[in-house]
């Protein structure tokens, strides 16, 4: 197996690299920009290629350079950039991925594992709200609200074209909502509560946290998305095109909040009562039995656990940007 990863130094692309790594594999990572902030533990364990996912042409010889195999497609112009700008939103993240599918056909590259959102399934309603908060499935309706989260469906349906008329493997990774490091640089605070709680608290900062806090959702940690995300590309055999990824259970702010107050003694960390989410982010508990099965899925992390790790793997790339 080799494996090119777009998007292989992001937020959660970052982990999925390093999982490889760890297995035993040397990833090429496809990105636009060099940024080895994330990736400074493997960086002379992998192979990096600057390109964009717009230039067919250069994917394609990428996959022969390196005989790919698999690929993992996780690059995409994000949420509230994607909205900002809508025409570049569609050709990164509708054109981008029919690029990536259109060069896995011609290369004969066996599977495309895609990195879809939670976003399609908006608006999160009824008995699967709050309170009962009844767990999803990936058959739940899927109307998206962004075009961010359109993109990604139109993304998944493509991927199913390539699948039925051409036999590409293909799945699509719904994650619940992630938390991790990198989040705040790159994704904005309003997309990464829980990085400014745990990041604030451990830089000797009051944080502030002004809504959410006994509100509950799937929160998932970057490194067991990206333990989701290898599951899917090494499966023997996918028996679906969609799965959910995500912890099968809810949590609240506070949670974490607690954590980090037990973790970071005098830590001065706040959250209050109001309403978070919306149209596009409403809150709720993924049902990951379709994922327990098919990939033998699960995640490795407890709340506590992810918070610990967090904290630790925070302090290691500090120490070594630091050296």
């Amino acid at each position: 197996m080799k494996v090119l990863i777009t998007g292989g130094m992001g937020v959660i692309g970052s982990w999925v690299s390093t999982k490889f790594v760890q297995e035993g594999h040397r990833p090429v990572l496809m990105a636009r920009h060099l940024d080895n902030n994330l990736i400074r533990t493997i960086k002379d364990k992998v192979d990096i290629e600057l390109a964009d996912v717009v230039d067919l042409p250069r994917i394609l010889s990428i996959i022969q350079k390196y005989h790919v195999t698999h690929i993992i497609h996780m690059a995409a112009l994000i949420g509230a950039l994607s909205g900002q700008n809508p025409p570049q939103s569609i050709q990164i993240n509708v054109l981008g991925t029919l690029n990536i599918l259109e060069a896995a056909r011609f290369m004969k590259v066996q599977r495309v594992v895609f990195a879809s959102a939670k976003g399609v399934y908006a608006p999160i309603e009824g008995e699967y709200g709050p309170p009962t908060y009844k767990p999803i499935t990936e058959d739940y309706p899927k109307k998206p609200f962004r075009i961010y989260d359109s993109a990604k469906l139109m993304g998944e349906h493509m991927g199913q074209f390539y699948q039925r008329t051409y036999g590409l493997e293909f799945a699509a990774l719904r994650f619940s909502s992630t938390y991790g490091i990198g989040k705040t640089a790159r994704h904005g605070d309003d997309k990464a509560v829980l990085s400014t709680l745990i990041e604030g608290a451990l830089a000797g900062k009051p944080v502030l946290i002004t809504k959410g806090e006994y509100q509950k959702n799937d929160f998932i940690y970057t490194k067991d998305a990206a333990h989701g995300v290898y599951l899917a590309c090494t499966a023997s055999k996918l028996n679906s095109s969609a799965y959910n990824i995500g912890t099968g259970r809810g949590a609240a702010v506070e949670d974490f909040a607690e954590e980090v107050r037990r973790l970071l003694p005098g830590a001065s960390v706040e959250v209050r009562s109001g309403v978070s989410g919306g149209k596009s982010t409403s809150n709720c508990i993924y049902d990951i039995s379709r994922a327990r099965q098919d990939l033998s899925y699960s995640p490795q992390f407890t709340l506590r656990k992810s918070i610990e790790d967090y904290i630790e793997t925070l302090q290691e790339l500090k120490s070594m940007a630091d050296t």
